[in-house]
């Protein structure tokens, strides 16, 4: 496979009883400030509390080009799922209409048919930001964006060996909730999204509930740093009950 890295698999499991004493722990100013719910913040400060039971040293960091995250990757994202999706047509991959009249009308229909709204509109954004005109002004412009955040990175992993946060800056919300409103549910990845435009592994775990609805902390590790993430995600768990819980609504 042309996109996996040639390195061999650890032994996951071997490394979850691993001590935490002397593990350096980043938390970046950028994921604690304006934005993010105080109910969410409050829970995410639990679980680092122990942390640093659990023999973790904490310490602030930077990543300066968070706030540059959504509108790179949805530039970046949108442009690869309209490439990516092009040979879904009906003809050898997906979805197929019934008894389509000609050609053009297997194209569309199976299209239309084959992809909810979501699908289509990342469609519509990545054909307009790789269209003659605008390659450069978007597309380039973003993947330029894009290597200034996994410098952030690089540079944060100098100083530490994971970095925590929220995953979002609110709770869960209700199923349908934000369905109306993109924008605002694209805003909920602001604390994720680097993580993938950076080719970094992370990881969310639950974390105390904040008016009954789950709350996600994430961790991010360097690359190939998987086994270290599963171990301090195992060692909180073994710590707490937050992993338990459930929502209010359903308990």
């Amino acid at each position: 496979d042309s996109t996996s890295a040639q390195e061999p698999v650890p032994d996951y499991s071997a490394a979850l009883g691993g001590d935490l004493a002397g593990v350096r722990i980043g938390l970046p100013k950028e994921y604690f400030g304006a934005g993010l719910d105080p109910a969410v913040a409050a829970s995410v400060e639990q679980a680092i509390d122990e942390y640093r039971r659990l023999g973790a040293e904490v310490v602030e960091i930077s990543l300066p080009n968070t706030s540059l995250a959504v509108p790179v990757y949805y530039v970046v994202a949108p442009a690869e799922c309209s490439s990516n999706l092009a040979r879904f047509d009906g003809v050898r991959y997906g979805h197929r209409c019934e008894a389509p009249r000609d050609l053009e009308d297997l194209y569309k229909r199976s299209r239309a048919e084959g992809f909810g709204p979501e699908v289509k509109r990342r469609i519509m954004i990545g054909t307009y930001a790789l269209s003659a005109g605008y390659y450069d002004a978007y597309y380039l412009k973003a993947q330029q964006i894009r290597h200034l955040i996994s410098d952030d990175f690089a540079r944060a992993f100098r100083e530490v060996d994971v970095i925590l946060g929220p995953t979002t800056p609110g709770t869960a919300f209700a199923l349908g909730e934000k369905a109306d409103d993109p924008v605002s549910m694209y805003l909920s990845d602001i604390y994720t999204i680097a993580v993938n435009l950076a080719g970094l592994p992370g990881i969310s775990v639950p974390v105390a509930p904040a008016d009954g609805r789950p709350v996600g902390l994430q961790l991010i590790g360097n690359y190939f740093q998987e086994a270290r993430l599963l171990n301090l995600a195992h060692r909180l768990q073994q710590a707490t009950d937050w992993h338990k819980a459930a929502p209010a609504e359903f308990e």
